[in-house]
């Protein structure tokens, strides 16, 4: 469920926005975007990237090098149920579709680049290049 605005912790009486009848009416209304959760680590020759994933296969997800950007794609599609035809759910708050995220990490050695998926996480290892001046192509990375 995506909130609008972090929760303050010392925040007396939480606010009607909030609630879960509210942001449910708001969800289905205007669309929920759901982005994977990243940390990000720079290290002295190398960023370490760790991108929750839960629910996808490393097939259904795509990490791609171009111009500076580092962009994660991915896709996790609903199965068709059988259940639902038996019953009717209460609540369903499991995220599909597909989700693009970028960013800037600057020149990097391409052919260096590491990356692992394993328990719905996917792990970068890259190593920087800050005197290398290619013209870049793009680079497609493959995941472990």
């Amino acid at each position: 469920m995506a909130k609008l605005r972090p929760k303050r912790r010392n925040e007396f009486f939480p606010s009607l926005f909030e609630s879960t009848v509210e942001t449910d009416v708001f969800n289905k209304f205007f669309g929920e975007t759901h982005y994977p959760q990243v940390d990000i680590q720079e290290k002295e020759n190398r960023y370490e990237l760790e991108v929750d994933l839960p629910g996808f296969s490393k097939e259904n997800v795509e990490v791609e090098y171009r111009d500076g950007y580092l962009e994660i794609r991915g896709t996790k599609e609903r199965k068709s149920d059988t259940k639902e035809q038996e019953g009717r759910y209460i609540r369903k708050e499991r995220t599909y579709g597909s989700f693009r995220r970028s960013f800037y990490i600057g020149e990097i050695e391409e052919a260096q680049v590491a990356a692992t998926f394993q328990n719905g996480v996917l792990t970068l290892s890259i190593p920087k290049a800050p005197n290398l001046h290619n013209d870049h192509q793009g680079h497609r990375i493959p995941i472990e």
